[in-house]
């Protein structure tokens, strides 16, 4: 117990763990608390898409799902649009996956069911592998290992302190636990046609004040853009609350322009630790907006070999084709990804923490 209350005050007053416990709010619910979405074509089988929904990080041994929280995943269609401001993403269209539990006393009789906004169906009990198409599409539910790995002290050092420090294996995600949301779906049948680029975000929200309104508690696409992206260095504001309520793909332009300027700073601060200038302030502007406008976007068709978390982004950047499925695996190292990102820019060698795997 005392190591597990020693973990979360770390996690809590470091604020680097993906998106675990990541602003008020998620501290106080951490059973809606979202630590990682991960989406990726489904491997041998074309055609079909993976999504994991990760919440409840640091998960006890007794700990489960909630009757009062509902886990959304939005999919939309995506194309890239060129504009004078440099290419962003156009999404358009919509199905929403929506998720509940039903949590009797023994967890041996808890069950998930998840309904499309197009009419697809699925449902298993809890912890259960579904190896027949009993549902319109597949559906896991459980306790599993925390995938998310990384060096808490490297990263805090590198956020808050302006320090690059050597790269150690220290991963602090190490023998914890989390709730594991499993979906996987053949595209088709998301938009009846074979549409394969993708804009994906989770969210979990809750109705548990008698007769209240449905409120939204956390939101995820992209990991690490409330913990490290968008840090509160000293004396500024901390946005992650107000980021985690807005509506999924629909943030008030104020709102946007807000996230949008820390984003732009914030480029700035980590581009400096090295002491070299890697970032124009054209660039920076147009990856803060790209950055902004958050969601995991994933091209199942393309190839999904090697480092994949921001290759549709960073292609998008220098204005090249992209070549890579984009979206985010299990095994992509997004800590050394970002970090190297910022401070050595979209070309640089990479920077490493010294935790390469799960």
């Amino acid at each position: 117990m005392k190591m597990l209350i020693a973990l979360i005050t770390f996690i809590s007053l470091n604020s680097f763990a993906s998106d675990h416990i990541d602003g008020p709010v998620t501290t106080k619910h951490r059973i809606a608390d979202i630590s990682d979405l991960f989406a990726f074509p489904t491997p041998q089988k074309p055609g079909y898409l993976t999504i994991i929904f990760n919440v409840y990080p640091v998960v006890p041994a007794g700990g489960h799902f909630s009757e009062k929280v509902s886990h959304n995943l939005f999919i939309r269609k995506t194309i890239i649009k060129s504009s004078d401001a440099g290419k962003i993403f156009e999404t358009g269209g919509e199905v929403v996956i929506r998720c509940s539990f039903k949590t009797p006393h023994d967890t041996v009789n808890h069950s998930v069911s998840c309904l499309a906004s197009n009419g697809l169906k699925a449902e298993a009990k809890y912890g259960a592998v579904q190896d027949v198409a009993t549902n319109d599409f597949r559906v896991y539910a459980g306790m599993r290992s925390d995938p998310f790995f990384f060096n808490a002290d490297w990263a805090t050092k590198a956020s808050s302190k302006g320090i690059i420090p050597p790269p150690k294996d220290n991963n602090i995600m190490k023998d914890l636990n989390i709730l594991s949301l499993v979906i996987e779906i053949e595209a088709k049948k998301l938009f009846k046609d074979d549409w394969t680029m993708f804009a994906i975000i989770a969210e979990t929200t809750t109705n548990d004040q008698p007769n209240g309104p449905v409120r939204r508690l956390d939101y995820v696409g992209r990991p690490e853009i409330t913990n490290v992206s968008m840090v509160a260095h000293e004396g500024e504001e901390d946005l992650r609350d107000n980021y985690n309520l807005t509506a999924p793909f629909n943030v008030p332009a104020a709102a946007l322009e807000k996230t949008k300027a820390r984003l732009f700073k914030n480029i700035s601060y980590y581009d400096n630790l090295d002491k070299k200038k890697d970032w124009e302030d054209s660039d920076r502007n147009r990856m803060a907006e790209l950055l902004a406008n958050d969601y995991l976007v994933i091209d199942i068709a393309k190839p999904c070999e090697g480092s994949v978390f921001l290759g549709i982004e960073k292609a998008m950047m220098q204005d090249r084709r992209y070549e890579v499925c984009g979206g985010r695996k299990l095994t992509d190292d997004i800590m050394d990804t970002v970090f190297t990102t910022y401070i050595a820019g979209l070309n640089g060698a990479r920077i490493k923490d010294g935790v390469d795997a799960p």
